[in-house]
């Protein structure tokens, strides 16, 4: 019989119980990065193009909850590209918004975003949201008129701008909780 070392034995005391804390202490304090400086930056500008956030959002409506993962990629204030996923990244679904209408990619063509029965509540939100104005809301910009609250729950600090963590939106209904995980801007000022 062949005794064979498992490819892990190497790294085995990174996988004792310490070890793991060790690591998601350490990955916790790199994801982290509001500081004291968010409170004392600007918010990021309204009309900031060429950005992308990343993280969750829970969709309510009635009694029915839905979450999922995002990348919201805007590439100037008429374009943007919502990728949205469930547990594991599955059911992948890519949203293209422009102007005022939300487009879902069906193939290489886009179609009229429609009702779907797998995701009533996201199906719910995707109708009744002013597309035009989803991206500015996530960017901490509240609406200017219409039927919708939006709040920033908590900041964070992306330099070199104050941007939004968590993002409470409620209106016809429905209520979206969303927590931006990482920010990106490009280019720079």
């Amino acid at each position: 019989m062949i005794a064979t070392q498992s490819p892990l034995a190497p790294h085995s005391r990174l996988l004792s119980r310490s070890g793991v804390a060790l690591i998601f202490m350490l990955a916790s304090a790199c994801t982290t990065i509001d500081t004291g400086e968010s409170l004392e930056a600007p918010i990021v500008p309204m009309h900031l193009e060429a950005w992308e956030a990343r993280g969750k959002a829970a969709v309510t409506l009635g009694a029915e909850t839905e979450t999922v993962r995002f990348i919201w990629q805007r590439f100037d204030e008429e374009t943007e590209i919502i990728t949205l996923s469930g547990p594991l990244s599955m059911n992948r679904q890519i949203i293209t918004r422009r102007g005022k209408a939300f487009y879902q990619a069906d193939g290489s063509a886009l179609r009229p975003a429609a009702p779907s029965g797998e995701n009533p509540a996201l199906s719910a939100a995707l109708i009744r949201l002013p597309p035009e104005s989803l991206g500015t809301w996530l960017l901490g910009h509240g609406p200017t008129d219409g039927d919708w609250t939006v709040k920033v729950d908590e900041w964070q600090f992306t330099p070199p701008w104050r941007t939004p963590a968590r993002v409470t939106i409620h209106g016809s209904g429905i209520d979206i909780r969303v927590m931006i995980s990482q920010w990106g801007f490009n280019p720079l000022p």
